[in-house]
């Protein structure tokens, strides 16, 4: 009984952890991205765990605000910057994009060139 109560509890704790966030979804994404809808959503999640960590781990509302090309296509290669609204900060995001051979395409983030401001420099912010 007491067994099966702790898991009750501890699924129950996991489960409200889980849905406490509020992170829009909603694609086509703001701005100048070069990826297909289906693409936007798959590099989601990953963005906005990377922006949660780096501008605002208390934060519970991630939304895209911008998204821009950086780097111009090169040999199927670009950069684009996400700008993610994490609670009162905004996070410019730089993701390197490669489209494969067979049509897929790899991406990864810039740590490196991830800023964190209030307000981000040439970039349209919306609420």
């Amino acid at each position: 009984m007491k067994k099966t109560l702790c898991l009750s509890m501890m699924l129950a704790g996991i489960l409200s952890a889980a849905y406490a966030f509020d992170y829009e979804t909603t694609v086509p994404l703001p701005g100048a991205t070069a990826l297909d809808e289906k693409t936007q959503t798959e590099v989601l999640q990953p963005v906005y765990a990377y922006a949660l960590r780096v501008a605002a781990p208390e934060c519970q509302s991630l939304s895209i605000v911008d998204t821009k090309l950086s780097k111009e296509k090169v040999d199927n290669a670009w950069q684009e910057i996400w700008v993610v609204k994490a609670c009162s900060k905004k996070a410019a995001i730089p993701i390197n994009f490669t489209l494969k051979e067979d049509n897929t395409t790899d991406f990864a983030i810039d740590t490196a060139g991830v800023k964190v401001k209030d307000k981000v420099p040439g970039m349209v912010i919306t609420k």
